[in-house]
């Protein structure tokens, strides 16, 4: 059994500060570790400082997504933009090595409209191996995560069976499965036995609560038991926090004075 390591998003949460300020905020909140989910939002390398200068270690960065968030294809599996997601797959590398990061989320893609989805998951095949490739002899780890359908109906990776396949193809030492409880609960399966069924595969895990995407006790996520699974089950990796705060972000830490106490380090 080991206690869960819990991060936190300084992309989605603290946005009560400037982007070099979070780092602080998140460490004054509790937490040790961050994601970067924006890089677009910052300097990495004054963000690297400002990590340091607060005490927090950077846990994992994305690669760049470019209209993925305003509803656009994205990059990842979108035929006609490998070049694109090339030059943003180096960016998001050359930027987890100036911030310490050792993992990097490929991120999500959707399928363009007028294209087949068999063509989209021949670009994002494609796109892994070129990114496995260019992470060769770097002290990083690619994760791919399925989103969930009812807020990303088109979006390419959803099934967290067909993301253990694309893992398990290339081996879990190169690629690991990103497990967000949140968009797991959001496509009808159940996070507890979802978790125990790919455990193998995981090497991060996030979560908010479902509906809303909010902070736990907002939703119906059993997070008493899915953190008592994830305790139990021996996993060594990183738990982030992940959510869009209801509130000010400081105001919605009730979790983690409770279940961050109970299941935390």
């Amino acid at each position: 059994m080991a206690p869960i390591r819990f991060s936190t998003s300084v992309s989605l949460m603290f946005r009560e500060h400037p982007m070099l300020e979070r780092f602080g905020a998140a460490r004054a909140a509790g937490f040790i570790g961050v994601e970067i989910q924006a890089l677009d939002e910052g300097d990495p390398t004054a963000m690297a400082a400002s990590a340091k200068a607060a005490g927090v270690t950077v846990v994992l960065v994305n690669v760049p997504m470019a209209d993925f968030r305003d509803g656009g294809p994205g990059l990842s599996g979108v035929p006609g933009r490998e070049p694109q997601f090339e030059a943003a797959l180096h960016r998001a590398l050359d930027a987890a090595e100036r911030l310490g990061a050792r993992l990097v989320h490929v991120g999500p893609s959707r399928v363009p409209i007028g294209m087949s989805r068999p063509a989209s998951v021949a670009v994002y095949r494609s796109n892994l191996e070129m990114a496995l490739k260019a992470a060769d002899g770097r002290d990083i780890q690619l994760l791919i995560e399925p989103l969930n359908t009812v807020e990303f109906p088109e979006v390419l990776l959803s099934d967290l069976e067909e993301a253990a396949t694309f893992v398990h193809a290339v081996g879990v030492d190169r690629l690991g499965l990103q497990f967000d409880i949140f968009h797991t609960a959001m496509n009808g399966l159940d996070p507890r036995a979802a978790f125990a069924a790919h455990l193998r595969s995981i090497r991060h895990i996030q979560f908010s609560d479902a509906p809303g995407r909010h902070e736990p006790g907002t939703g119906s996520i059993d997070f008493d038991g899915i953190f008592s699974d994830i305790v139990a089950s021996g996993y060594q990796g990183w738990v982030g926090a992940e959510y869009y705060p209801s509130r000010r972000t400081a105001e919605t830490f009730g979790w983690l004075d409770t279940l961050g106490a109970r299941f935390g380090q």
